[in-house]
């Protein structure tokens, strides 16, 4: 069974994803967790999209971003960043798909 397109997914069903992928990285921050599951789900790809998609100031989803591409996590790579607004473009590493991937089939 496929997962449902950003447009068929429900507020539920995303609040259950992030929850579950917080299950299974419990360190990872509601935030970072919304972020691997925006991906997952196809809701956005980038760091401005998130943050106007989800209501969260664009400085907090830099600050996650950044985390969960740092070398200690390595959940997530950066594809691009705009030098003057910082937007960034980013998507899972094969870690970071794994992860997702293992959260959501414990759904």
């Amino acid at each position: 069974m496929s997962e449902p397109s950003a447009d068929e997914i429900t507020e539920d069903q995303f609040l259950e994803a992030v929850s579950a992928i917080r299950f299974v990285a419990p360190d990872l921050s509601p935030i970072g967790a919304a972020i691997l599951a925006a991906l997952h789900f196809g809701i956005a790809d980038d760091s401005r999209a998130f943050s106007l998609r989800l209501g969260v100031e664009h400085a907090l989803t830099l600050r996650e971003v950044t985390a969960l591409s740092s070398p200690e996590l390595g959940l997530l790579r950066i594809i691009s960043r705009n030098e003057r607004s910082q937007r960034t473009q980013f998507a899972p590493t094969d870690k970071g798909e794994q992860l997702v991937s293992r959260a959501t089939a414990a759904r």
